[in-house]
């Protein structure tokens, strides 16, 4: 396998189009009624449905309000904050609180295929060892480890 990002990229492009290919196929042969709908494409949508359609005696249709995942944005993981307060957003906001001098934070909900496992990202650092000699004296332990 090439290690050259622009093989990469040109793998990445011929299986974006099998793929939008195959979803033209699946919207012309649409039925007028299913055993089951799943509503959302996010992580648990996409794997109820999977689940149901192993079952060859049942028909599932599994629906997606937003767009395509095929995106820069979502297929590039050091552009994911550029989903958040776009198209693939539901751009949902909590309630104001008082705790927080009155303001209503961002409650970014993926409105794409992926849903928020599409615009979301999850960032691992680990801590300083002069931290755990403070978490070893708090919890009165002689060793902490992580």
């Amino acid at each position: 396998m090439s290690t050259n990002p622009d093989d990469a990229i040109v793998r990445a492009d011929k299986f974006a189009e099998r793929v939008r290919h195959n979803q033209q196929k699946l919207g012309a042969e649409l039925k007028p009624q299913y055993d089951f709908i799943v509503c959302g494409s996010g992580s648990s949508g996409s794997v109820v449905a999977r689940r149901l359609a192993g079952n060859a005696d049942v028909s599932v249709l599994l629906l997606e309000a937003g767009g395509p995942d095929d995106v820069p944005e979502v297929m590039r993981a050091d552009q994911w904050y550029l989903n958040l307060g776009s198209e693939r957003d539901w751009n949902f906001a909590a309630q104001p609180s008082p705790h927080l001098n009155g303001r209503a934070v961002p409650y970014s909900m993926g409105n794409v295929l992926g849903g928020g496992s599409s615009i979301n990202v999850m960032a691992w650092a680990r801590g300083h060892k002069k931290r755990l000699g403070l978490l070893r004296l708090r919890s009165g332990r002689h060793r902490v480890e992580l």
